[in-house]
């Protein structure tokens, strides 16, 4: 074996190993195209547009139909709820931007959902749901969240005594 000499006649014996780079490369694309498709399909089914009710009605044909968010100021005498047997009810009331220039309204319906002790006149109504092409908004169920201001009044500054 001492004298045995490796000679290259011309063949090529081993192939030389061919670099990793063109791997990495289409890996990275692919896992980079995986990413912008999981943030753009993300982003565009999960939103929620936030609207008030004189921006819903100016965008109404466009909004009908898609999931959102409407706030506005609870009238107090729209206010109806329905108890139709022991598992079923509907609550409707309507609401606007301005209690004092009401415009608008727009009438909210909830079915299936007790009615809220804060529920009544001038209370701030954040309602989740969908518009159907009358121009009536369905509430998701527990979509209804309401503010009622009587309720977070100020507290009086406590007065220094000498």
């Amino acid at each position: 074996m001492a004298g045995t000499s490796w000679t290259n006649d011309g063949e090529i014996l081993l192939e030389q190993p061919t670099t990793n780079r063109t791997k990495f490369i289409v890996g990275g694309v692919l896992l980079l195209a995986a990413i912008v498709y999981l943030v753009v399909n993300a982003m565009s089914g999960n939103t929620q547009l936030y609207k008030t009710v004189n921006e819903f009605y100016a965008e109404k044909d466009r909004l009908v139909g898609r999931d959102l968010r409407v706030a506005g100021w609870v009238i107090g005498d729209s206010i109806q709820y329905t108890q139709i047997d022991d598992q079923n009810s509907i609550l409707e009331f309507d609401i606007v931007d301005d209690l004092q220039n009401p415009g608008q309204r727009l009438h909210i319906v909830a079915y299936n959902e007790p009615k809220p002790d804060l529920l009544q006149h001038q209370a701030q109504a954040l309602v989740e749901g969908r518009a159907d092409e009358n121009g009536v908004f369905v509430a998701n169920e527990g979509g209804l969240m309401l503010k009622c201001p009587t309720r977070y009044e100020e507290l009086e500054a406590p007065t220094a005594s000498n």
